[in-house]
């Protein structure tokens, strides 16, 4: 029986990583087409802060803790410079929910309670969903100003394409 939920907590841990992996392989794509296309560059560093944030989660140690961190001091840095004190204001204050939750994990209380811990998980999935919903809408937007620009040509010849 022990083998049983042992082969169960792994393949649930394995399809929880590769969630995870989708999610962030999709907005870091999706935030490098929308650099290439003449976009922002805000949500490629985000996404590279996120994945080092991930990485660094998925440690122990202290020093990793320390690095988890500090992505979430960068990320909402990096606000701050894009857009002054009101940055909680912008659909870009969205990228500091998946943040904090990958701060959060470095909590040692998070782990003595499992529920705690898969409350956190869930958070973070929902967090990168909507990452990953907000990086879409702005690339929408993007393209609709691009067709907004009417002289025949197509919205992906105004950018570096």
């Amino acid at each position: 029986m022990a083998k049983t939920t042992e082969l169960t907590h792994r393949l649930c841990t394995l399809i929880y990583f590769v969630i995870i992996f989708v999610i962030m392989a999709y907005c870091l794509l999706n935030a490098m087409y929308t650099v290439i296309i003449g976009g922002t560059t805000f949500y490629l560093f985000a996404s590279f802060l996120l994945v080092l944030q991930l990485i660094f989660a998925l440690r122990t140690s202290l020093n990793s803790r320390i690095y988890t961190s500090l992505g979430l001091v960068l990320l909402i840095v990096g606000l701050l410079y894009n857009h002054g004190l009101d940055f909680l204001s912008h659909l870009k204050a969205i990228i500091l929910i998946p943040a904090l939750m990958l701060t959060l994990f470095g909590l040692d209380s998070i782990y003595k309670h499992p529920t705690r811990l898969r409350l956190l998980k869930i958070g973070l999935v929902l967090g990168l969903l909507l990452l990953a919903y907000s990086q879409y809408y702005e690339l929408v937007e993007l393209q609709n100003y691009y067709n907004s620009l009417h002289n025949g040509e197509t919205w992906q010849q105004f950018g570096a394409l």
